[in-house]
């Protein structure tokens, strides 16, 4: 069932110190008080409290994670991603992959159907994977995740083969997630002007389905009574056990923890640290945590530009910020400071990258010195041939937490303090599309969740610019890098990736590439009505197997 290379990569987990396997049994525990001994029940309304607005709901062109964890609901994929780290059928009843690696060989299964009615067949599974890569569908997340993505073959209804153009061993486990979920042939041809405002636009094969948004407020799900295909793994069979999920855009984190205590919300998700602790001590609600892997919120250097495109500026960065006080005040010690690219709980992590980087502002000033910023203006910010020491960093309000806008705020801060100032420049979404894909900007953050390491690909390959199917914030373009990244995408070998990895993650941290400033948790408040809720392997809610008591 399971390909070599799929089962080679997941148990690769084992020789790490922070494994998938744990991230997943972090993720095991359940939503609600009194689950133990209780019958599942059928019914009812689940209201669910959302941080933010996705950026698009069309998960194929979105780059927000938020996209991914809403639509899980409404869209299926090919495979599951177990919390163990192993592949397992969902979509797909069997899959085989060529001695080359060039080619996945899917056998569909034949009973699924689209909420509308159409039939989920190869012939969709080639529509939707070449709609990711189209160029009009301008992918964020989802053409990153497809690789070397080539053509998909259907050489009869209940086959897929899809080719690649290089080896791609991570194709599988990319499969699994949400962003490459499947919209209905039909509503691809005849709708795919609207998908990115959601709605009934969005028509997928899972146990909900999409019926209603008012753009900033609400998104309403209801059961689909015919769903016959959880995937491999699930709790039980059949339709989902809740009637409708409501979820409510509440960006204010006093809002979404308002509504969760005061009963007006059953599930709120991104609990603040400041308030974590009245969650865990308020009655009739319980905190459901898990590790999430990737990266932590990070803060990319453009590379390809005064003044980050000098090595000396770039590490007086690193050393001018004091991560582990900045953290601390934000989080009040419930976060810990970053130490490498990649978070604990993601594969090939590297522990040992403390030595190399930390708060260090006499080293920082001395770099400055070295780099010919050495007058000073009347604010106190250094010069260089009358050019005051300045980065640029736009961002879209809507998109950044609270304690991400914090964090921006204390790197700030510190940064004044040697001399550099950085220049918070708040945007829309569309401006910051602009200027990212054309290298408008001196720093630009964001985090990137996925359990596999293979994300460093996207976000620091030379070809994984932005605009151009890719997420390299720094704008990277280092041959040593590429030759580490394009040797992991290949192998197989559960030691070799290792190697490989943990060998990106330090060049990075010794280029000063990024600044990753926390290792987060995802925190979520949940009512005692609620029972079975747990978190995927892309610490993602599992809403399936969910269910509602006191209806």
């Amino acid at each position: 069932m399971q390909s070599r290379r799929g089962f080679l990569l997941m148990s690769a987990a084992t020789s790490t110190a922070v494994t998938l396997g744990t991230m997943g049994l972090t993720a095991c525990s359940t939503g609600g008080e009194d689950t133990v001994g209780d019958t599942p029940q059928d019914g009812g309304t689940l209201t669910y409290a959302a941080s933010t607005e996705p950026d698009s709901w069309d998960p194929h062109q979105a780059s927000t994670g938020v996209t991914a964890r809403l639509l899980r609901p409404v869209l299926d994929s090919l495979v599951t991603l177990k919390p163990d780290g192993t592949v397992a059928p969902w979509l797909a009843a069997s899959w085989q992959v060529s001695a080359d690696g060039l080619s996945y060989t899917f056998k569909l299964r034949k009973d699924v159907t689209f909420s509308d009615g159409t039939p989920f067949d190869a012939t969709a599974v080639k529509a939707n994977f070449d709609h990711v890569v189209a160029p009009k569908t301008v992918s964020k997340a989802a053409a990153p995740l497809l690789g070397p993505y080539e053509r998909t073959e259907v050489p009869d209804r209940f086959t897929a083969v899809v080719h690649l153009k290089e080896p791609y061993a991570s194709f599988l486990r990319s499969v699994a997630s949400t962003f490459l979920g499947f919209h209905s042939p039909k509503a691809l041809k005849e709708r795919a002007a609207d998908l990115g405002a959601g709605g009934p636009a969005i028509v997928g094969t899972g146990p909900f389905r999409f019926v209603s948004r008012i753009a900033g407020q609400q998104a309403v799900f209801e059961r689909r009574p015919d769903y016959r295909w959880s995937p491999a793994g699930a709790a039980h069979t059949g339709a989902a056990r809740i009637d409708r999920i409501v979820v409510n855009i509440l960006t204010e984190n006093a809002s979404r923890v308002g509504a969760v205590t005061s009963g007006q919300a059953d599930v709120a998700e991104e609990i603040p640290a400041a308030r974590l602790a009245s969650v865990r001590a308020q009655s009739g609600l319980s905190l459901l945590r898990t590790a999430v892997p990737g990266t932590s919120y990070t803060f990319y250097l453009n590379t390809q530009r005064a003044p980050f495109d000098d090595l000396g500026v770039r590490r007086a960065v690193q050393c001018a910020v004091d991560l582990p006080a900045i953290v601390k005040g934000v989080f009040q010690g419930e976060y810990q400071p970053a130490r490498s690219p990649l978070n604990p709980s993601t594969f090939a992590y590297d522990k040992n990258l403390g030595d190399l980087w930390g708060y260090d502002r006499a080293k920082a000033e001395h770099l400055l010195d070295t780099a010919g910023w050495t007058a000073r203006d009347s604010a106190g910010y250094r010069t260089k041939d009358g050019r005051r020491l300045t980065a640029l960093v736009p961002y879209v309000q809507s998109f950044v937490s609270s304690d991400n806008q914090a964090i921006a705020i204390g790197i700030q801060d510190a940064l004044k303090k040697v001399g550099i100032a950085l220049d918070l420049i708040p945007v829309d979404s569309a401006t910051s599309m602009d200027r990212t894909a054309k290298g408008d900007y001196d720093m630009f953050a964001f985090g990137w969740e996925s359990p596999d390491p293979a994300l460093l690909r996207n976000l620091y390959h030379s070809k994984k610019q932005f605009g151009k199917g890719g997420m390299n914030g720094a704008r990277v373009h280092d041959a040593q890098l590429d030759t580490l990244l394009d040797r992991a995408q290949r192998t197989d070998d559960r030691d070799q990736l290792v190697e490989l990895y943990q060998k990106v993650q330090r060049r990075v941290i010794e280029q000063a590439y990024s600044i990753p400033t926390y290792v987060a948790s995802r925190d979520s408040a949940v009512r005692s009505r609620v029972h079975g809720l747990t978190y995927d392997a892309f610490s993602e809610h599992d809403l399936y197997d969910a269910w509602v008591s006191g209806r």
